[in-house]
């Protein structure tokens, strides 16, 4: 090895190093250029200081104080707003899943999620009725005697029923009388009317 190599290489260090210190004294010098105007302007009338220029510099010093705090405002203000901004767009992504959280191929959307719909009201059904009554009067045996025979029609089927009896389980006979017949119908306890038609005389 040569004795010239290792001077060469401390020379380049230390170029290196002086070239470092220059950029951290030229970047100093941007942040603050109030302060190092402030000191230029000192140097040059520290030798004849006058009651004026002693006034003017402390205006000066008032000034560079009051624009490094509006910066200082500002700066603080910005990332108030960076923070509050990060924070609504990290409210509006969706949740991920402890599984999708670790996988880096996992889908994701910066969009809201969509509004959760209320289940509707179940609609109830209306309470159940008896059907029509399908049977229609006849005629009736012994009209004025304590259980009076009434003869019923069903489509084909004629039906001789009483008061008191039933009918397929269905329709139970309560009572009869000149203008009709009174008939329950048992699955719903309701009551149903066969009117009795009046003969002309």
């Amino acid at each position: 090895m040569k004795p010239a190599l290792p001077m060469r290489v401390l020379l380049v260090i230390c170029a290196i190093a002086a070239a470092g210190a220059g950029y951290r004294v030229l970047v100093a010098a941007r942040q603050m250029p109030a302060q190092v105007a402030l000191l230029d302007s000192l140097h040059r009338n520290d030798a004849h200081t006058r009651p004026d220029a002693r006034h003017r510099t402390h205006s000066s010093e008032t000034a560079a104080k009051t624009a490094a705090s509006a910066s200082a405002a500002q700066v603080a203000a910005a990332s108030t707003t960076a923070a509050a901004s990060h924070a609504r767009l990290l409210s509006l992504r969706a949740p991920l899943s402890l599984e999708s959280a670790h996988d880096p191929f996992t889908a994701s959307s910066w969009l809201p999620p969509p509004p959760v719909e209320a289940p509707a009201a179940p609609v109830r059904p209306p309470p159940p009725t008896a059907p029509p009554v399908p049977f229609t009067y006849v005629g009736q045996i012994d009209a004025k005697a304590a259980r009076p025979q009434v003869f019923l029609s069903n489509g084909d089927q004629l039906l001789i029923v009483s008061p008191g009896d039933v009918i397929d389980n269905q329709y139970r006979v309560e009572s009869v009388s000149e203008s009709d017949v009174v008939l329950t119908y048992l699955p719903l306890h309701e009551r149903q009317v066969v009117a009795i038609p009046r003969e002309d005389k």
